[in-house]
């Protein structure tokens, strides 16, 4: 069986808060900002413009393609300094007992020599910050470091 031609993060993380309060924390820019990046904007809606920022840094800004409330969205995810297509980077919740299934899901990686410190970067980024967003709902502790900004 051939290779696909791309590469997907997926990962799911139980969390022990409330679908509506995950899906809050994925979705506010005050929340975004507690956990994954240092400015957010988010126009939470399908066609609304979304805006990433991390200090120390890159800022990825692009357009929210899918928004379902309370449920799940997905962002193109464009790469500075890549001259080919962006990535899709979608978040999800489902209900499970008392917490929160939380998804993550970065797709379009594609297989090629150029894109594999993205792709790397993406697995570990999205780990970290989804365990940073566990912290954060479960305990009230933001476990970034000030260097990581």
């Amino acid at each position: 069986m051939p290779e696909p031609d791309t590469r997907t993060v997926d990962h799911q993380y139980f969390i022990r808060a409330s679908p509506e309060t995950v899906f809050r924390a994925i979705t506010d820019p005050k929340w975004l900002v507690r956990w994954l990046a240092d400015t957010a904007e988010l126009e939470a809606r399908k066609g609304g413009n979304y805006l990433l920022g991390w200090n120390a840094g890159p800022t990825h800004r692009g357009t929210v393609l899918e928004f379902e409330p309370g449920n799940s969205l997905a962002l193109s995810w464009e790469w500075e300094g890549v001259e080919v297509q962006g990535t899709v980077f979608s978040l999800a919740v489902e209900p499970q007992d008392d917490g929160t299934i939380f998804q993550v899901e970065h797709t379009g990686f594609p297989r090629r020599e150029e894109w594999t410190d993205l792709y790397g970067g993406a697995e570990w980024g999205w780990t970290y910050f989804a365990m940073n967003l566990k912290s954060v709902l479960e305990n009230g502790h933001d476990l970034r470091a000030k260097e990581d900004g």
